[in-house]
């Protein structure tokens, strides 16, 4: 091999000449894969016999499509369906685990958004025909969109490698038919290849929303039995103060008052209680909770039960059969 410069003889492995100090790189043999020129396949091109010059430029060109990451274990596949010359099965455990980050991961985003969108483009085809025909096709939806989902995850990893292949056969055969000049055509392979943090932020994405829906199934139930509780307590402290009331009256006069209006009980209601009730015949105190409080005591009620001693002393407790127990007051249970 010879400089183009200056014409001085120069070593294999060298990259500058060294008598005249220009680069070598451009002496390098050029690699001849399918464009779309070309007037052969690709399955044609594979089969033909390589120089073990040309085999190293078709090598460095896979290893700057593929990056530092897993890069002997696909070009060993590589050369291997190269002499084959034909689309083979393999299996290719990331794509069986987590097949759509495995496509980011290796930049195949078209492959990713078909892998995405392809259960909901079976799905609703189905769920509609099976709205329409009614019960009797039920069963075969079920089974044909059950085989989907076993050929959607068997599918992808036995071809993983074929087509991620294929992706870097089209991806090199593109650059080549682009430029002539081997710098520029390993420089651009590097920037198409190797791999993406795409498949990492949709993984931290999709686990923080997991990680909120977790949080929220667990905060938001218990934040509406706090809620509750609490209007319920509201409740009862205001069925006490009516009791009293009553209470009142009665040591006065001797006898139950037919409302609470005649006892001079004036509390305003809260927001949560729709209406505070006295029994005029045992002087048992109802409070009603409004129908839009929350749905746990929507229009339920509690009781406020007096008792009276052989003293005479009248003594007050709080009960519910419609309120569960978890929203009452641990006095109301």
């Amino acid at each position: 091999m010879f400089c183009d410069k200056c014409g001085a003889e120069l070593t294999p492995a060298a990259k500058f000449c060294q008598k005249c100090g220009a680069s070598v790189e451009n002496n390098l043999p050029q690699i001849s894969l399918p464009t779309s020129s070309d007037q052969h396949d690709v399955s044609q091109q594979s089969s033909s016999p390589r120089t073990e010059g040309e085999q190293e430029n078709v090598e460095e060109l896979y290893k700057a499509f593929l990056g530092p990451k897993n890069q002997d274990y696909y070009l060993r596949y590589f050369s291997q369906r190269e002499n084959k010359g034909k689309l083979d099965v393999s299996w290719h455990w990331p794509a069986f685990f987590v097949t759509f980050y495995w496509l980011l991961y290796r930049k195949m985003w078209l492959y990713a958004v078909i892998y995405f969108f392809l259960p909901y483009l079976v799905w609703i085809p189905l769920g509609i025909v099976s709205a329409v025909a009614g019960k009797s096709v039920d069963t075969y939806a079920g089974i044909i969109y059950l085989l989907f989902w076993v050929g959607l995850f068997i599918f992808p990893p036995l071809y993983a490698n074929a087509l991620f292949y294929k992706h870097a056969k089209k991806k090199i055969s593109e650059v080549i038919a682009l430029t002539p000049d081997r710098s520029t055509q390993l420089g651009i392979l590097y920037g198409k290849g190797g791999t993406s943090n795409v498949a990492l932020i949709f993984v931290l994405i999709f686990a923080g929303v997991a990680i909120l829906g977790i949080l929220a199934a667990i905060a938001i139930p218990a934040y509406s039995n706090y809620t509750a509780k609490a209007k319920v307590v509201e409740g009862v402290n205001q069925g006490f103060e009516a009791s009293q009331a009553v209470e009142k009256y009665y040591l006065r006069t001797g006898q139950i008052p037919v409302n609470l209006a005649v006892t001079g009980f004036s509390n305003t209601l809260d927001k949560y209680v729709s209406n505070i009730y006295v029994n005029p015949n045992n002087a048992i105190i109802t409070v009603t909770f409004g129908a839009n409080v929350l749905p746990q005591i929507n229009g339920k009620k509690i009781l406020i039960i007096p008792s009276q001693s052989s003293d005479n002393t009248i003594s007050w407790k709080c009960s519910s059969n419609e309120i569960a127990a978890i929203y009452l007051p641990i006095s109301c249970r």
